[in-house]
């Protein structure tokens, strides 16, 4: 019954993105939320995990010229997640269980929440910059 159950989190998963990057202007394809303006690209992406037990959120900002931003709250390195919202997170709250989701919803709760308070605000003020 696991990749049924798996398919219903993945649901849940993305029906919970939808709706709070949606409204913020995010399209959806496939399994990444884009937003494109002059500053840049902003990209928040569900990556499966290889043997089908989580999922993880990845955040991407591209410049114009396909570079990360020269930004100080930048921290380094193309990928971002959700653990670097946090001065001390255990674990990485981005990363989710499929059972979790489904057994906890809590956690995903924490992960919508910390993507509406403080990465949309984020990718907001990479976005104005020019």
């Amino acid at each position: 019954a696991f990749p049924a159950r798996r398919e219903e989190a993945w649901g849940r998963i993305v029906a919970a993105l939808d709706g709070v990057l949606g409204p913020a202007g995010y399209a959806l394809t496939r399994t990444t939320w884009t937003r494109v303006t002059a500053a840049g690209k902003s990209a928040v992406h569900l990556q499966r995990d290889r043997y089908g037990w989580d999922v993880r959120i990845v955040l991407r900002f591209v410049t114009p010229d396909g570079d990360v931003p020269d930004h100080p709250d930048w921290p380094g390195g193309d990928d971002v997640t959700l653990a670097d919202f946090f001065e001390q997170a255990v674990g990485d709250p981005g990363t989710l269980a499929f059972i979790d989701v489904l057994e906890r919803p809590e956690c995903l709760n924490a992960a919508v929440d910390t993507l509406s308070e403080q990465v949309l605000p984020w990718f907001a003020a990479l976005h104005s910059e020019s």
